[in-house]
């Protein structure tokens, strides 16, 4: 196989993945609502199934967005800016890895344990990363001649820190 067939096998099981992963780590944990819950509290410390979802769902996810990043890697068309932006990309497996190595605690709150504290600071980094990532990844010499994949990656880049202060703004996590 080659590198390019690679790279699209492993972005469409990474896709597949996490999204397996979310709605049965939502079907099997007791209690989470994916309209109230942070994702983030499949895995909270001393819950059900928080060790299960840690190693087969954030681990696992961590493992195969690296392997599409490692393999994509000599085949994007990044120079300059955008070349920071695929770097930035790397956002994307930290945060799951964030998820095996500093869970959060039940509820998610603000402040909490060491291992809470550390989540809630490499989360806002990773947040920002991402978005940042794919709002320079728009920059590229090839998604330049594509003007609604540059206009879409630079929203996705920008709606991504945005959707993270709606998030975690009280008033709306009554919806």
């Amino acid at each position: 196989m080659d590198r390019l067939k690679l790279a699209r096998t492993l972005l469409i099981a990474s896709i597949l993945y996490v999204v397996a992963f979310y709605f049965v780590g939502s079907a099997i944990k007791p209690g989470y609502s994916q309209l109230s819950n942070f994702v983030s509290e499949y895995n909270a410390a001393g819950t059900a199934w928080a060790r299960t979802l840690t190693y087969a769902g954030y681990l696992a996810t961590a493992l195969l967005l690296s392997a599409f990043l490692l393999c994509a890697r000599p085949l994007a068309q990044v120079s300059g800016i955008s070349r920071v932006g695929f770097g930035l990309l790397w956002s994307l497996p930290a945060s799951f890895l964030l998820g095996v190595l500093a869970p959060c605690d039940a509820g998610c709150p603000i402040e909490g344990s060491t291992s809470q504290t550390l989540h809630n600071v490499f989360g806002i980094l990773v947040y920002f990363g991402m978005g940042a990532g794919i709002a320079l990844v728009s920059f590229a010499p090839g998604v330049r001649l594509f003007a609604w994949r540059r206009v879409f990656l630079l929203l996705t880049g920008v709606a991504i820190p945005v959707v993270f202060f709606l998030m975690v703004e009280p008033d709306l996590s009554a919806c």
